[in-house]
C-alpha cells in the first residue's frame, strides 16, 4: 500500500513495536483481569495487521476474516464496561475510556472493508493492476501505491484520519502527564502500575498516529 521506502519501513518499526509490546503486556504482566489482558491482545493483533497493510503482500490478504474480527474486537471494548459489574472505576467512565478502542478498531475493520470492496470489484470487473475499478493506481514518485477512487470512501478515510488524529494527540498529551507524575514509593522507585499506564497510553497514541497517516495515504 505505501509505496515510499522509508515511510513504509518506519511503520513498520512502528508497528512491530508496537505488537511486541502488546503482546508483552497481554502474555507478561501482571494484570488480574483477563480482559486486560485480552485488550492488549486484540491491540498486539491490530499493530501486525497494520503493520501486514503497509507492504503490497498485505493486500492478499484474506479481507473478510480480518473484518469480523476486527468488529467484533469493537463491540467488545463496549460490551465489557458494559457487562461489567464492578471495577476499579465507574462504569460510566470506563465506557468512555472504552469508546476510543471501539473507533481505533471499527476504523480498522472499515479500512479492510473498503480496500477489500475495492480489490473485488476490479477482479471481478477485470480491472487490471494499472486501471483497477474503485482505485486510483499512483503516480511514479507517489508516496501511496493506490488511493480509493469513491468520492465518498475518500472523504470517510479523511474524516477517521482526522479522528484518529486527535485520538493520537488526546493519547499521547495524557501518556506524557501521566508519565511525569509518576508517584514514588519510600525507596525512591516509582509506582509500576502507573509506569504501565503511562507507557499504554503513549502505545495508543503511537497506535492512532500510525493509523491516522495509513488513512490519510488512502485519499
Amino acid at each position: 500500500m505505501i509505496a515510499a521506502t522509508g515511510l513504509r519501513w518506519i511503520l513498520t518499526l512502528l508497528f512491530c513495536a508496537l505488537a511486541a509490546y502488546g503482546l508483552w503486556r497481554a502474555l507478561a504482566a501482571r494484570s488480574p483481569r483477563w480482559s486486560a489482558r485480552l485488550s492488549h491482545g486484540l491491540h498486539a493483533v491490530m499493530a501486525l495487521a497494520m503493520f501486514a497493510m503497509a507492504w503490497p503482500w498485505g493486500m492478499d490478504l484474506p479481507g473478510t476474516p480480518q473484518v469480523v474480527f476486527f468488529s467484533a474486537a469493537a463491540a467488545w471494548f463496549v460490551l465489557v464496561p458494559l457487562a461489567s459489574r464492578s471495577g476499579p472505576e465507574p462504569r460510566g467512565r470506563a465506557l468512555a475510556n472504552a469508546l476510543p478502542h471501539t473507533v481505533m478498531t471499527g476504523a480498522m475493520a472499515w479500512m479492510v472493508a473498503a480496500m477489500s470492496s475495492a480489490m473485488s470489484v476490479g477482479a471481478t470487473g477485470g480491472g487490471h493492476a494499472h486501471d483497477m475499478p474503485g482505485m486510483d493506481m499512483a503516480s511514479p514518485g507517489a508516496t501511496a501505491t493506490m488511493t480509493l477512487d469513491s468520492t465518498g470512501d475518500r472523504w470517510s478515510a479523511a474524516l477517521l484520519a482526522l479522528i484518529l488524529l486527535a485520538l493520537a494527540l488526546w493519547w499521547l498529551a495524557k501518556g506524557f502527564d501521566t508519565g511525569r507524575s509518576v508517584p514514588r514509593t519510600t525507596s525512591g522507585t516509582a509506582s509500576a502500575s502507573t509506569v504501565h499506564a503511562a507507557w499504554d497510553l503513549g502505545c495508543h497514541g503511537l497506535m492512532a498516529l500510525g493509523m491516522a497517516v495509513m488513512f490519510a495515504l488512502m485519499v
